[in-house]
């Protein structure tokens, strides 16, 4: 497991350049899954991608980025993304941390921030 003493997770994780292939590998595990790629139909994936690495995820994990994007609930109208399919990108990221060799304290972090937006994102 990587173990820093680095200040914030986004340095933790190394940046940039490991927080891509992170985000690569989860887009890859979603678009392979049945149960979810139906939302990814006609999405630019390399925008989509681009904006969790140099936006969202580095503001989430306290990176140099700061998210001037639209808010989480406005990003996800319209998706209708149940709670069931929330719970699964929670796994696919999980999975692709894990496969990365990100620490398991710095995986329960990044859970818990999901879990935290959650009502943000899901159709009510």
């Amino acid at each position: 497991m990587l173990r820093s003493t680095r200040s914030t997770l986004y340095e933790r994780l190394g940046g940039e350049e490991l927080i891509t292939i992170v985000i690569n590998e989860f887009y890859d595990r979603m678009l392979e899954d049945d149960r979810v790629n139906h939302h990814f139909i006609g999405v630019n994936m390399d925008v989509l991608k681009r904006r969790q690495v140099t936006y969202f995820m580095s503001y989430a994990l306290g990176g140099p980025m700061h998210y001037e994007g639209n808010t989480l609930r406005k990003a996800h109208s319209g998706l209708n993304i149940t709670s069931e399919e929330y719970e699964i990108a929670i796994k696919h990221l999980n999975s692709a941390l894990r496969k990365n060799q990100i620490a398991l304290e710095d995986i329960a972090r990044i859970e818990a921030f999901l879990r935290s937006v959650k009502p943000h994102i899901i159709n009510k």
